[in-house]
């Protein structure tokens, strides 16, 4: 049986919205408050749906302790307490909006969960109370009937 499992961590960062080829008025203009040029901080709540076969003998998909470990190690530990422009290569190019960070965390984690079972289905960020955005996988995980057929025709 295919399922999902949500889980939630939450990570505190600073950031200033801001494009460096922009004046600062234009910047202003575009990202309003945002743009200030000492940034400002989030605490933020980060959800990562990840997908994948229960395992019968255990009832899961993934071991909850191990995909905790790998969301701290490789998310976590990587925003918390950051100032993004600067603390993250990734955002000295990239404006690091709520969807831009969304982006580059499914970016890393796409990468990372197979290691482990099971596969990405979405990210959603909570950048405040107010707002959130979700961005989902753009690897369609196989399931057990595609990974066999896969194999047979290997095979064949």
């Amino acid at each position: 049986m295919h399922a999902s499992l949500t889980v939630t961590m939450n990570f505190s960062a600073a950031h200033r919205l801001a494009r460096p080829d922009l004046d600062p008025a234009t910047n202003s203009k575009v990202y309003g408050k945002c743009a200030r040029p000492n940034g400002h901080g989030h605490d933020y709540k980060l959800e990562v749906t990840v997908t994948g076969e229960v395992d019968d003998r255990v009832g899961t998909i993934v071991d909850l302790g191990v995909l905790n470990d790998l969301l701290r190690v490789r998310v976590i530990d990587l925003f918390d307490h950051r100032f993004l422009n600067k603390d993250i290569e990734h955002f000295a190019t990239t404006v690091p909006t709520a969807e831009n960070i969304a982006l580059h965390i499914r970016n890393i984690l796409q990468a990372e969960l197979p290691s482990i079972g099971v596969a990405l289905q979405r990210i959603k960020l909570h950048e405040s109370p107010n707002n959130a955005c979700e961005v989902f996988a753009t690897i369609t995980p196989q399931t057990e009937t595609d990974r066999e057929t896969t194999e047979s025709l290997a095979l064949a």
